[in-house]
């Protein structure tokens, strides 16, 4: 069973060596420079007790399997400034032998439960994996068509999901 927690300071290590277990293979795919394989353990700190962002932690059968956040403020290159009751979910990780179980659709789903107010939610990833976007479709989220060139040689595919369609 998938169960989702805020996130505490304790499960931060825990959850930074998943973290860089999960992004590792994209990392060595891309070789681009923004990959969250490249961070610290503090980016997980940092954002555990700010209010631009909410995050969790997954649990598959009561084990720590991966994390998800999303900021709550700020802009980005497809929705612009974020409203009250939109989100842009940042970052989704799952450790790799839990993978492809519908962990994270289901994550994704208790997340928007946990954040009421939600109304509009956006997501991106690398345009070329399958397997990210049959996870956000599965999830709820539709193809803006929108493409975003982040760096050279990583184009960014942007989804987003309306609660009210």
């Amino acid at each position: 069973m998938v169960t989702i927690e805020k996130t505490t300071p304790a499960q931060a290590e825990t959850l930074f060596d998943i973290h860089r277990q999960a992004f590792r293979p994209l990392y060595e795919q891309f070789h681009d420079t923004h990959n969250p394989y490249l961070r610290t353990i503090e980016d997980i700190t940092r954002r555990l007790d700010n209010d631009m962002f909410r995050y969790f932690t997954i649990r598959y059968d009561g084990e720590i399997v991966g994390g998800i956040f999303y900021r709550t403020r700020g802009g980005g290159p497809f929705f612009g400034e974020l409203q009250p009751g939109e989100y842009y979910l940042q970052r989704l990780y799952i450790r790799p032998d839990m993978q492809g179980k519908k962990i994270a659709q289901t994550a994704i789903r208790l997340c928007e439960e946990h954040l009421g107010d939600g109304k509009r939610f956006f997501v991106d990833f690398p345009a070329p994996l399958e397997k990210n976007r049959r996870c956000y479709e599965g999830a709820g989220f539709k193809d803006t068509g929108f493409l975003f060139e982040a760096e050279p040689g990583m184009t960014l595919k942007c989804y987003e999901k309306n609660v009210n369609e």
